[in-house]
C-alpha cells in the first residue's frame, strides 16, 4: 500500500511536470521578439502591431509619429511595453510566478 502510494505521488509529480512545461513552451512560442520589434520599430515605425495593438499602430502611422513627440517617448517605453505584452501572455498560459520569474517577466 505505501509503495502504491509512493509511485502515484511519483506519478503525478512527473504528470504536473510534463503539463508546466508544455504550458511553458506554449508561452514562450508566442512570446513577443523584443529584438525583432526593436528593428522593426526602428526602421519602420513598427511597435504597436507587433504586440496586438493595430488601432494604434494605424494612429501612429497616421499622426507621423505624434509629430515626433510620440516616437520619442516610444524609444524609453517600447521595452516596458514588450515585457507586458509577454508577462499578458504568461498569465493566459496560467504560468506561475516563479515560471515567470525565471523567464524574467518580473
Amino acid at each position: 500500500m505505501v509503495l502504491n502510494n509512493f509511485t502515484n505521488s511519483k506519478f503525478k509529480k512527473r504528470e504536473n511536470m510534463k503539463k508546466s512545461t508544455e504550458q511553458l513552451m506554449m508561452a514562450q512560442s508566442q512570446f513577443a521578439n523584443a529584438t525583432t520589434i526593436w528593428v522593426l520599430y526602428l526602421f519602420l515605425g513598427w511597435s504597436y502591431g507587433s504586440l496586438d495593438k493595430i488601432g494604434l499602430q494605424i494612429l501612429f502611422y497616421l499622426t507621423v509619429g505624434g509629430f515626433g513627440i510620440w516616437a520619442l517617448i516610444r524609444l524609453f517605453t517600447l521595452s516596458g511595453a514588450i515585457k507586458d505584452y509577454n508577462k499578458q501572455i504568461a498569465i493566459r498560459h496560467g504560468l506561475s510566478a516563479e515560471q515567470m520569474i525565471q523567464l524574467g517577466l518580473f
